[in-house]
């Protein structure tokens, strides 16, 4: 009898060592791997910065698109131990604070994008990337603003909702992120 590679054989001790079944594991790896390319998609729009920059609505920004001028924001910086203060002086963040920051970021453009998109949960991933990535760069209250958008979603009409985002400002406005975006949602209506 032919013997299982090792992989399955490390996996088989992972599991004796936690009693965690390899699709507990394979579920994990599936997380990570969305974490991840959310992770790289926002790195890839918003840019990954470790000192204050401009953006270009004129905001100051830190790390990956976390708007220092927004209340809600600089609570949150205060909360963890960061002083915009020091930020605004030059001072760079590490790796794991643009992380924190950018896992803030992340947890209300998901919030938002549920608040948007009553269905939200039962999307396909790209349809989803989509709300998140423009709830993540417009907020809530502009995102609302898509109401065509967000009635073709009612329909689940993936076609229509990408129209009505090519045919806004925002995506004048984003560059080459908008035609990223609006493909995201166009592939769920092929």
């Amino acid at each position: 009898m032919d013997e299982p590679p090792a992989q399955v054989l490390y996996i088989q001790e992972l599991e004796m060592a936690d009693n965690r079944t390899t699709q507990e594991y394979a579920m994990q790896r599936a997380r990570e791997k969305r974490a991840q390319d959310y992770f790289d998609m926002f790195k890839e729009n918003e840019g990954y910065k470790p000192k204050v920059y401009t953006d270009t609505k004129g905001k100051r920004t830190i790390g990956i698109g976390f708007n220092l001028e927004d209340g809600g924001n600089r609570r949150f910086l205060k909360k963890i131990g960061i002083d915009v203060n020091e930020l605004f002086a030059g001072r760079e963040l590490n790796d794991e604070e643009i992380r924190t920051l950018y896992n803030h970021s992340l947890t209300q453009a998901f919030g938002d994008a549920k608040k948007f998109d009553p269905q939200f949960n039962k999307r396909p991933e790209p349809v989803k990337k989509a709300i998140v990535d423009m709830a993540f760069n417009l907020g809530l209250t502009k995102l609302n603003k898509f109401e065509r958008m967000n009635a073709a979603l009612g329909q689940n009409d993936y076609k229509t909702a990408a129209d009505e985002m090519v045919d806004s400002k925002w995506y004048k406005d984003v560059k080459t992120r908008g035609p990223r975006t609006v493909s995201l949602m166009a592939s769920a209506a092929r």
